[in-house]
């Protein structure tokens, strides 16, 4: 039985690739259970595909390398779902390439996907920092969620799932997120409303490598404007105009009023944090009133 992995190799992220593609060849496979991990890479870099043949040489995993002149990494992640439509495997997943994927991760995904018979399962993403203030802000904007929990969007990068839970649903990650973000929760949030199974696996965690740009509070702020910003756009984009336009301005009203509620008792824990955050998030949200729109990925 196969396994697919999608891997998408972006330029902005190849600091890291050599850490990233070490953690990869590493990775225990179930028994009776072969891996290929399917590498997307913009622009032919060439750079990678050294890497990938130096890494890789001496090591099980198989791979294939996918070539594409197209940019953003909604592109690259449709071009390995297409893939899955031509290449039988009975398990799928997504990686992100500035992750470190601990040896045991394979096996947790597939030991827990075949104990609770879900469809789609979702891990943790932890960060990798020294800074004990920036470790606690990143801790705050996680989701909180519990090991078995269901729930109704994961992020690609840390996501398994079954491949026959895309046969015959022509869902494609939406392009118009590529500077934005967000393609990932909207891409399953589809998934899940056409009644596929997710849940939570705390034991199939990433580990995100230190990223220097992001430890400021300015980038937390952006941050969550722009999670405020895509939770917009993709309610709009599930719910149709309209509705949407109710949801997004109710969730604003209720995220607003959480920062000012929070901001009231900030001395306790990390109020004051969340505080802010949240009203970052409420003015994402009602940046459908405006003409507002994030120009490049944060």
């Amino acid at each position: 039985m196969k396994i697919l992995i999608g891997v998408c190799l972006s330029k902005k992220n190849s600091k890291f690739v050599n850490k990233f593609l070490n953690s990869l060849s590493k990775l225990e496979v179930p028994n009776n259970y072969l891996l290929k991990i399917v590498f997307i890479i913009e622009n032919k870099n060439h750079i990678f595909v050294n890497k990938i043949s130096k890494i890789f040489k001496s090591k099980k995993p198989d791979f294939e390398i996918l070539f594409t002149d197209k940019n953003g990494i909604p592109q690259l992640r449709n071009i390995f779902l297409k893939y899955l439509k031509n290449n039988v495997s009975k398990y799928s997943g997504f990686l992100d390439d500035d992750c470190i994927i601990p040896i045991k991760w394979l096996k947790n995904m597939v030991k827990f996907i075949e104990k609770k018979n879900c469809d789609v399962v979702g891990g943790p993403q932890f960060h990798m920092t020294n800074d004990k203030f920036y470790a606690k802000l990143f801790q705050i904007i996680e989701p909180k969620r519990t090991h078995g929990q269901k729930v109704d969007w994961v992020a690609t990068n840390n996501v398994f799932f079954k491949s026959k839970i895309l046969n015959k649903k022509d869902l494609k990650f939406d392009i118009d997120l590529k500077n934005v973000g967000g393609s990932d929760q909207l891409f399953f949030k589809k998934l899940h409303f056409k009644n596929a199974n997710f849940k939570w696996n705390l034991k199939s965690f990433v580990i995100e490598n230190i990223q220097a740009e992001r430890e400021n509070l300015k980038w937390f702020l952006k941050r969550n404007l722009r999670y405020g910003y895509s939770g917009n756009y993709i309610d709009r984009n599930i719910y149709g105009p309209q509705l949407g336009f109710y949801l997004n301005f109710s969730k604003g009203c209720y995220l607003l009023f959480l920062s000012i509620f929070l901001m009231i008792i900030f001395f306790l824990n990390d109020n004051f944090y969340k505080s802010i955050f949240y009203f970052c998030r409420s003015i994402g949200r009602f940046s459908v009133l405006t003409r507002y729109k994030p120009n490049k990925y944060i």
